[in-house]
């Protein structure tokens, strides 16, 4: 399976994550979108201020596998799937 069509459901978390900064009038949102290297297929990093609270959320395929790392001022989680990324937003 092509790296386009496994990233597809990521993308579209990290998407979706940006229209929920945006409808809770987020400022000085940033999206670096890495480069594919031999480590990172897919590397993503968003964030952005709601109010005077940071948010930051690591979008990740590597090896094929998943990885979503989450913080704001008062929660951090590493290594979440798509389903718990999803839930803790949604």
């Amino acid at each position: 399976m092509g790296i386009k069509k496994i990233a597809r459901p990521i993308n579209s978390a990290k998407n979706k994550f940006i229209k929920w900064l945006k409808d809770n009038k987020a400022t000085d949102i940033d999206v670096y979108e890495g480069k594919r290297t031999n480590e990172w297929d897919y590397y993503r990093n968003v964030s952005a201020f709601v109010g005077e609270s940071l948010y930051s959320v690591y979008f990740a395929i590597w090896q094929g596998t998943v990885k979503i790392d989450y913080s704001d001022d008062e929660n951090r989680y590493k290594n979440m799937s798509l389903e718990d990324f999803n839930q803790l937003l949604w």
